[in-house]
């Protein structure tokens, strides 16, 4: 074994689980936690305005989704061929996986760039923005994407390092860069009242700085991540394949942020404070996907290096430890938020009245997001062995085709005013935010008939070859 990598085609299932994915949530749990201070920070430290920059700040998130997750989506790609051939200890493919990416993730963040810069403000404008807002959302955004590229390039450095176990190292960088981020948050917004334009600044600073540590490790490490600046190129067949995995998983993101940016594009019908809570709401529920998503992730990897050394029996575990890791801290997350939830939005803003708007939204999230644990443990199965673009297929029908036509439709029951151009009234918001848990159920059934499909066609090429 290479210092700091962990072999999962090997030994307990679930020690290894609990090894890998604490420091990927601790490290998302982290991010996290500085993405909530700058909202608090910008709701708590401006003034009358409070709730203004808040809601500015906070209504940008389903469009930063919407292009950064298709970068993101790519970028796991990488991890999953990694991955692969780690478990197949398989050192020139790694070393062409890891060049490849380094290209990759280039390419991408200057993409990212320029899509952002051009199409911020046109996209905000359809997603029905407040003109109260949409000025200081666009200013946010511009300054966002200026960083973006070291967003990009982390997460492929970090998917490079998942991908051979080690998720340490993408804890610590993430910790150093938010601890930057939050000083320079405090200081622009405290003292010299730069509001959404300190906030942003200090993510964008950030970004690049978590970049540069995890680019100077792969430099200097002595694994077979190890990283040749002048060796990055594009090898043909890695690339083709971080892209076969990859990009479905970013189209499948990317169209599920869609129907997240339709579904904001209602929520800014409620108006400023409605937004605001539904920020608050939105952002308390990233503490429990930074767990679950990692758990998403330990499967993706643990079951791609299993892939590599063709040890099906070695699946099955996998998927039952991940998805009971995933439901206990569901249900725990769940119980906090309904008997607390009223107390947890005070902290990021005392107006009252936006408390309630948030409540709403952790009453109906916390009580279902258990359903989770199919969609995450058997997607993530499927996308370790490398079938991806079924799961972004039925990904997109449900939490996209499904819930914008739903939204649609419910919409169509209140006809009396206007949102998004169409003549419609609002219904209690509640109704809205039940088309998650369902589309999750749905699509995560779909996942699992699929899985058990994929799993026989794979067991039954490997005794063809055997043979």
């Amino acid at each position: 074994m290479q210092k700091g990598t962990i072999d999962f085609t090997n030994g307990k299932v679930l020690p290894k689980l609990v090894v890998f994915v604490i420091p990927m949530a601790l490290a998302t749990l982290l991010q996290v936690f500085f993405n909530t201070a700058d909202i608090i920070i910008v709701g708590q430290f401006s003034g009358e305005n409070g709730s203004l920059y808040q809601a500015a700040v906070g209504s940008t998130s389903s469009l930063v989704h919407l292009i950064v997750n298709f970068f993101i989506g790519v970028s796991i790609g990488s991890g999953v061929v990694m991955a692969n051939a780690f478990g197949a200890k398989d050192d020139e493919k790694q070393f062409k996986v890891v060049h490849s990416s380094a290209a990759i993730s280039l390419v991408s963040g200057l993409a990212i760039l320029v899509v952002g810069a051009l199409f911020s403000k046109p996209l905000l404008k359809l997603m029905n923005s407040p003109e109260d807002v949409i000025d200081l959302s666009a200013t946010y955004l511009s300054i966002y994407f200026l960083g973006a590229p070291g967003l990009i390039v982390y997460n492929f450095g970090a998917g490079i390092l998942r991908g051979i176990g080690e998720t340490k190292k993408p804890l610590v960088y993430l910790f150093v860069s938010g601890l930057v981020n939050l000083a320079i948050n405090f200081i622009t917004v405290v003292f010299f009242g730069m509001n959404v334009v300190g906030v942003a600044l200090g993510t964008a600073v950030s970004q690049y700085l978590s970049a540069a540590l995890v680019v100077i490790y792969l430099v200097k490490t002595d694994t077979t991540a190890k990283l040749f600046i002048k060796k990055i190129k594009f090898h043909s067949a890695e690339t083709g394949k971080i892209l076969l995995v990859g990009l479905p998983m970013g189209v499948s993101s990317s169209l599920f942020s869609i129907s997240n940016v339709m579904i904001q594009s209602f929520v800014n019908g409620y108006g400023n404070r409605a937004i605001a809570g539904d920020s608050i709401g939105k952002n308390v529920e990233t503490y429990l996907d930074a767990f679950s998503s990692s758990v998403e992730k330990a499967v993706v990897t643990m079951i791609g290096q299993n892939m590599g050394a063709k040890k099906f029996e070695r699946f099955k575990p996998i998927i039952l430890w991940g998805m009971a890791a995933c439901f206990a801290v569901c249900a725990l997350y769940g119980v906090i938020v309904v008997t607390l939830g009223k107390y947890i939005s005070l902290i990021f803003n005392s107006d009252p009245v936006v408390g309630e708007w948030a409540y709403k939204r952790l009453l109906v999230m916390g009580s279902t997001e258990w359903l989770l644990m199919i969609m995450y443990s058997y997607g993530g199965a499927l996308r370790g062995m490398g079938y991806s673009i079924v799961p972004m297929i039925v990904n997109v029908f449900f939490t996209c085709v499904v819930r914008i036509l739903s939204l649609l439709f419910i919409y169509g029951l209140f006809p009396s005013s206007v949102v998004l151009d169409m003549p419609v009234a609002l219904p209690p918001i509640e109704i809205i935010y039940l088309l998650y848990p369902i589309t999750w159920l749905l699509s995560g059934l779909v996942q699992t008939i699929d899985y058990y499909l994929c799993l026989n066609k794979e067991k039954k090429k490997s005794v063809e070859k055997a043979a």
